[in-house]
């Protein structure tokens, strides 16, 4: 009687540490995705870029800013793991030359 009593014990422990461990491990270890977040900056920088282009011209100290907050923005992608279409953000007057 006394070992069913502790073995169960034992057993129940065991599940609820492995349960208890599985539950906090997934949660630490998931990082979360920055890829949208990293899309709509650009796309912003993007927009930006165009507007500023169109208003003042290419060569503009106005696209010359753009551009640089769109390079530190594809550093802060970088940073977080997140790709980002480099065919539509990293041409023409979107990058610097």
């Amino acid at each position: 009687m006394k070992t069913t009593k502790f073995l169960s014990r034992i057993l129940l422990t065991t599940a609820l540490a492995g349960g208890l461990a599985l539950a906090v491990g997934s949660s630490l270890s998931a990082e979360p995705d920055y890829g949208d977040a990293c899309h709509q900056r650009l796309e912003n920088d993007k927009a930006r870029i165009d507007h500023d282009a169109a208003r003042h011209g290419n060569n503009s100290p106005q696209v010359h800013r753009d551009v640089d907050r769109m390079e530190n923005d594809r550093a802060w992608c970088r940073n977080h793991h997140a790709d980002w279409d480099h065919t539509r953000f990293d041409v023409g007057i979107y990058i610097r030359p």
